[in-house]
């Protein structure tokens, strides 16, 4: 102010000074007061009063100052205040983390009286309180944030880890659905509810909360596309044990047209729909199954599409199945199975000469097995099944029953699936992920009873027994 004042002199000043030079007549100032006369030059007068201004804007500044001072006082002191309460909820912070239970007590209750911001002292009390073990404390100072809209997902969050902590997954998936609903840019809210509903089998709310993700670009589309393939799978085989077959086979059908190479909603699709009379549309998904993935319970699948069917028509619909992809290895085993159904062991022996350069698993060897005894071979066949015992198991044959349905999982089986197939897109399978033995034993895609090969020396019982003592 006392610059601005300065500034006002001079200008004024030169201004003046430059009236009197081009002025012949600068006139006269007369002031009157209380009997008093003052006459002097226009000059000089306002010289006077630009003084006298001058003089009397620092003593108004004091003034100002004066009248301020108490608000002043209180802004300092509210700002003191505030410095003192951010620097013991930092320190508060701190000690939380580094577990000292006391310091952060304290310095919860000292920043809670010092700062007006209850969110904050919230969040310090909830701290202290999990770092001392104090679950219930630690929930009532969470469940306080959810009255702030500002807190609220954080809110959710500590009481989710809480329930989570004391088993209670009803809890903890109610939180982390009401966080999904309240935040739209949060990831864990989607995470934890996806899982947690995947955990509990509830394949529908599961849906959901992909959905959900899906949209907000929390996970990428190939994967919900394809966790969304198990899903609907996985609620199709509940809606099977339902009892409930129309719509069992409605979504199954849904859950392959999500992921043509999920083999498993091929093979349920197929088999829901053999049991209603729909032979033909079964058949339908099963041969765009095999050109996208073939599989050997696709092969099982398509043997039982046309129940009573003679087997000579049967061996040609499935050796037409299997030239769909005739490169493949599976295929060269179907191939290989028919070709010994008729009694054609060098053509067997080719095919399977074939699919053991691939791979030589203790299923080919079984089959080896099989064209040897075929051609009476025992010493050959007792080798085959002696390397059949030492040999790696298939991945694709680990859950398949020659002579039943394929895929019999359980719920936890298709939780896994869930993630081993929708984020790997890999069909590793359950029994082989606990480390169960796969079906070793006449492992063909044909059922056995269909093999006709000539058993000079061994009876079938023997034959049995056999190789179970190879296993």
């Amino acid at each position: 102010m006392l610059r601005v004042a300065f500034l006002l002199i001079i200008a004024v000043a030169a201004m003046l000074a430059s009236w009197q030079i081009v002025t012949t007549d600068p006139g006269t100032v007369e002031i009157s007061w209380f009997g008093t006369e003052v006459s002097t030059s226009a000059l000089f007068g306002l010289l006077i009063l630009v003084a006298l201004i001058a003089l009397a804007l620092p003593v108004l500044r004091l003034l100002m100052f004066l009248m301020d001072a108490p608000g002043r006082i209180s802004k300092a002191s509210q700002r003191a205040r505030i410095r003192r309460g951010q620097e013991a909820l930092a320190l508060g912070l701190i000690a939380a983390e580094a577990g000292e239970f006391e310091d952060a007590r304290r310095h919860a209750d000292k920043a809670e009286d010092l700062v007006d911001e209850p969110r904050l002292a919230l969040l310090l009390q909830a701290r202290s309180a999990e770092v001392a073990g104090d679950t219930a404390a630690a929930e009532r100072a969470y469940s306080g944030m959810l009255q702030n809209e500002d807190t609220e997902v954080l809110g959710r969050k500590g009481l989710m880890a809480a329930a989570l902590k004391r088993g209670d997954r009803t809890a903890a998936r109610a939180h982390a659905e009401a966080a999904l609903k309240a935040s739209k840019t949060a990831t864990w809210p989607f995470q934890y509810a996806f899982d947690l509903a995947v955990q509990a089998a509830d394949w529908e709310n599961a849906a959901e909360a992909l959905d959900i993700g899906d949209k907000r670009k929390q996970v990428d589309d190939k994967i919900a596309k394809r966790r969304r393939a198990v899903l609907m799978a996985a609620q199709a085989a509940k809606l099977e044990r339902e009892r409930r077959p129309d719509k069992a086979a409605e979504a199954a059908q849904k859950a392959f047209r999500m992921a043509p190479t999920f083999a498993p909603a091929a093979a349920l699709a197929a088999r829901l729909l053999v049991g209603e009379g729909k032979g033909e549309r079964a058949a339908a998904i099963l041969e765009e199954a095999w050109e996208n993935a073939p599989h050997p319970a696709l092969a099982h699948a398509y043997r039982d599409v046309a129940p009573g069917e003679a087997r000579e028509a049967r061996s040609e619909r499935m050796r037409a199945f299997a030239e769909k992809r005739r490169d493949h290895r599976e295929s060269k085993l179907v191939l290989a199975e028919l070709a010994m159904e008729r009694g054609d062991w060098g053509g067997a022996q080719a095919a399977l000469d074939d699919a053991y350069r691939e791979n030589p698993s203790s299923r080919i060897c079984i089959l080896f097995a099989q064209v040897a005894r075929g051609r009476g071979d025992e010493n050959a066949a007792r080798t085959w099944l002696a390397q059949a015992a030492a040999a790696p198991r298939e991945l694709d044959w680990s859950d398949l029953d020659p002579e039943g349905p394929a895929f019999l999982y359980d719920d936890n089986d298709w939780a896994r699936l869930v993630y081993v197939f929708g984020d790997g897109g890999q069909l590793v399978h359950p029994r082989m992920e606990r480390g169960a033995n796969d079906a070793l034993g006449p492992v063909l895609a044909l059922p056995t009873a269909a093999l006709t090969p000539p058993r000079p020396t061994m009876s079938a019982t023997a034959e049995e027994v056999e190789v179970e003592e190879v296993r």
